[in-house]
């Protein structure tokens, strides 16, 4: 039965067994198990050695026991191998593998106590932090319900569905209300893909705020790139109207312009009031009357 590549998959599916060192007995069980299970060599993890061969054994009989006896060498060279040295040690030799697989076990027994304890502190502080999804997080509350349960500690589903949602951040809050409204009550199943639902549509809308939050910023930055190219051109011609305006005769009472239109649009050299020139200003005539260079009209010559 063993003919079929035999050395490859015995390499193969070996590698993936975790080295047993001492503080991974569970996960270096379940390796095992899976491997001898997928080499067809947990036979004699899973059935008693049967009768011994004897003259009127049948064929059938024969090659049961044959069967037995090489996937119970096979498992305990596999499991040997796959153990520290200083654990190896430690373990009584045993002739039939499920009583060496029991063996280590033995060697490996943790408290049902402590275990409970640490059980019930992990899946009561869980709380879901948005790492990874909201399945994988419920079902991992799942899994240590059922290691309870395996301790004798029963959980129903309500109290596990009410603990799952208590878990969840206030962004789920929406659903919550909607299950504490309800009349039906959720298994754990429904429940998943409730939360699965949710998380979809918080992560769509999320997308939709961000796209929403980009086009106003795309489009405040166009306005006010707008305003300020508007003002900058506004600025530049103002400061082109000012150069025009060159004053021919800085001396001379008489101002001249290159862009004047109406004389009252003029502003008074003298009192900066516009609507006349310095020359017909009244306070300017009688600065001078009062410094000597203007005669008043009503004086005698």
């Amino acid at each position: 039965m063993f003919g079929f590549a035999a050395p490859h998959m015995t390499s193969l599916n070996f590698n993936n067994i975790e080295t047993l060192t001492g503080s991974n007995n569970k996960k270096w069980k379940e390796d095992v198990e899976m491997v001898l299970g997928l080499m067809d060599l947990d036979l004699a993890l899973r059935e008693e050695k049967p009768a011994a061969i004897t003259a009127e054994s049948t064929a059938d009989h024969k090659a049961k026991v044959e069967k037995w006896e090489r996937t119970n060498r096979m498992s305990l060279m596999i499991m040997r191998k796959a153990m520290a040295p200083s654990v190896k040690g430690g373990v009584p030799k045993q002739d039939n593998a499920k009583d060496f697989l029991a063996a280590v076990g033995e060697k490996f027994k943790e408290s049902d106590k402590a275990e409970t304890g640490t059980f019930l502190t992990q899946i009561t502080t869980m709380k879901f932090d948005g790492e990874g999804s909201v399945r994988e997080h419920i079902l991992k509350m799942v899994d240590l319900a059922q290691k309870l349960k395996d301790l004798e500690v029963p959980m129903t589903d309500q109290f596990l569905v009410h603990m799952a949602l208590n878990s969840l951040p206030s962004k789920y809050g929406q659903l919550k209300v909607s299950y504490n409204t309800q009349k039906v009550k959720w298994g754990i199943d429904e429940l998943i893909t409730m939360c699965a639902q949710e998380e979809d549509r918080l992560r769509n809308d999320k997308s939709v705020d961000v796209n929403f939050v980009q086009g106003e910023k795309r489009k405040r930055d166009f306005t006010q790139g707008s305003t300020v190219a508007a003002g900058k051109k506004k600025k530049k011609e103002i400061s082109s109207s000012f150069k025009n305006a060159n004053i021919i005769s800085k001396g001379s009472h008489k101002i001249k312009t290159a862009n004047v239109e109406t004389e009252k649009e003029n502003e008074c050299y003298f009192c900066k009031e516009t609507g006349h020139l310095r020359k017909n200003c009244n306070g300017f005539k009688n600065w001078l009357v009062k410094k000597g260079l203007l005669k008043n009209k009503g004086d005698k010559q």
